[in-house]
């Protein structure tokens, strides 16, 4: 069946699959491949319910344990997933690749305790797992346990010296005065000998944030070029594609569409919107200083109702198949169950916080579904938040355009267009929130902020350390510091490097 599913002959495939679900309907690895092969023929609400299947069923072997995995995480079936981890199998849960991948998708959903405690049940059956030894680093500096992940990190680096995981996070988590040139020279030999792409990218990435605490910009420059050739060989990204999904938003006429009328809604959602980088997870980490809202993290509840409704999986979070599918949807629908798929997470507060930043491509679909949501949109300057982007290595499914300054100025360029188009579609629904204003003024602009949500202002919102628990973005370590702007812009060093970037950003007014 595989083969035939890899010669694409999906006719075959399924002949087979019928058949042998039609002697075993209750085989877990049956379900498993049938799910995936509706996948692949892009029947997404099937693949989905046999995903569901396979879950009920439970599984009996390490296979079947990482593929149902990953097809709960990929229908974002989030309380059947935190249900099925407690049942792998005992003999599965100290297996080094199972541990990693419950780990990572418990990270993903903001639940580090949680990853911590698998991580170290594995360790303890192997304690010289380079990888797990790293994994459990992430998790303390997601918890903000900052001195024991460098710890885990450099003992990492002591059973896999080119462990590049390790050494990228490392690199987020050394303090100014924590370079030293034997350091650099390591982290150099590393890169010399990375040979694959993705790792060789991450090294990179390291070794730039190392040279720009040492002051040596030229060095950086070089570096996280390196960084992003490598990452370009490994994400792909059409930008026609892009500027495609952008015009096809733009001409969507949301009007047209049957909105719910009224919605018995037990709570609002507040999505936070922005280019990523931009202080999305600052924001939502104040937010979450307040009695009465609950601070979801990064959700993919709302684009998997829009897959559902459109019974098509994309690789991103938005496609533009999804976008014209969309004169069918029933906004109705599609609102009641992101509600009641997000109503889990909360203990009575009234507000709960969406902050997936790419949701602001959603806005037209969001504001039709859920007419009491409320949008926070954060905005800062685009250059610091695009060289920002550009530093960053993401996952292979976020952020594909962040590799190539003109691709990325392009992205915001089109960002910047639709939001402008948003506030006129949306007059009065969209809230603008500035980074800048956030951190020189926090009291002033969280009231605005409030405000606008209709709750009263908490002074336990100013400090940062009361507002988080654990965080598993890229901010993980800056948001634990109170909130600032440097005298000189990070990306100032590099002008020279930037200026692609900068003259097609200066398109939308902004001279550096």
């Amino acid at each position: 069946m595989r083969s035939l599913i890899t010669a694409g002959d999906l006719v075959g495939a399924r002949s087979i699959s019928d058949a042998i679900l039609a002697e075993h309907p209750t085989d877990a690895g049956a379900l498993i491949q049938r799910s995936r092969l509706e996948s692949i023929d892009d029947n997404y609400r099937r693949a989905r319910e046999y995903a569901l299947s396979a879950y009920r069923v439970g599984v009996q072997n390490k296979r079947q344990c990482m593929f149902l995995l990953r097809r709960l995480k990929t229908f974002n079936l989030i309380p059947e997933l935190h249900g099925f981890i407690p049942r792998i199998p005992e003999g599965l849960r100290h297996d080094v690749d199972v541990a990693q991948l419950v780990a990572l998708f418990l990270q993903t959903l903001n639940h580090p305790q949680q990853a911590l405690q698998h991580l170290q049940l594995a360790a303890a059956h192997h304690s010289s797992s380079a990888p797990l030894t790293s994994d459990i680093g992430l998790a303390l500096l997601n918890l903000g346990r900052f001195e024991e992940a460098e710890q885990h990190f450099r003992e990492s680096l002591v059973l896999q010296p080119d462990h590049a995981p390790a050494w990228w996070h490392l690199s987020r988590l050394r303090s100014e005065s924590g370079t030293d040139a034997g350091h650099v020279d390591a982290l150099k030999r590393a890169v010399a000998r990375a040979t694959e792409p993705g790792n060789a990218a991450l090294l990179a990435y390291a070794l730039h944030r190392e040279l720009d605490r040492l002051e040596d910009y030229a060095a950086a420059t070089d570096a996280l070029e390196l960084a992003c050739t490598s990452m370009r060989k490994v994400v792909a990204y059409s930008g026609e594609e892009d500027e495609r999904l952008f015009g096809l938003l733009k001409s969507l006429d949301v009007g047209a569409a049957e909105r719910p009328s009224s919605m018995d809604a037990p709570f609002t959602p507040v999505f936070i919107v922005g280019m990523h980088r931009s202080g999305t997870t600052l924001l939502e980490q104040l937010l979450s200083a307040h009695t009465d809202i609950c601070s979801g993290g990064e959700l993919y509840d709302f684009t998997s109702q829009l897959r559902l409704a459109a019974d098509h999986h994309c690789s991103t979070e938005l496609d533009s198949a999804i976008v014209q599918a969309s004169a069918d949807f029933d906004y109705g629908a599609i609102g009641r169950g992101y509600l009641e798929s997000v109503d889990w997470r909360r203990a009575g507060q009234r507000f709960v916080t969406d902050k997936l930043p790419s949701n602001f491509l959603n806005l037209g679909f969001i504001l039709t579904a859920l007419p009491g949501a409320k949008i926070l949109h954060m905005s800062r300057d685009p250059m610091e938040t695009c060289f920002s982007n550009l530093r960053e290595p993401f996952s292979a499914t976020t952020c594909r355009y962040s590799y190539d300054q003109a691709e990325l100025a392009n992205h915001y360029r089109h960002y910047f267009n639709l939001m402008q188009h948003w506030r006129q579609r949306f007059p009065g629904r969209i809230h603008d929130v500035t980074y800048a204003a956030l951190a020189t003024d926090p009291a002033a602009e969280l009231k605005r902020v409030t405000t606008f949500l209709g709750t009263g202002f908490q002074p336990t919102m100013l400090d940062p350390a009361s507002a988080t628990g654990s965080v598993n973005t890229a901010s993980a370590v800056q948001v634990r510091q109170k909130p600032g702007l440097p005298l000189r812009p990070k990306w100032h060093a590099y002008r020279d490097y930037l200026t692609p970037l900068a003259w097609r950003l200066s398109e939308l007014g902004q001279r550096y």
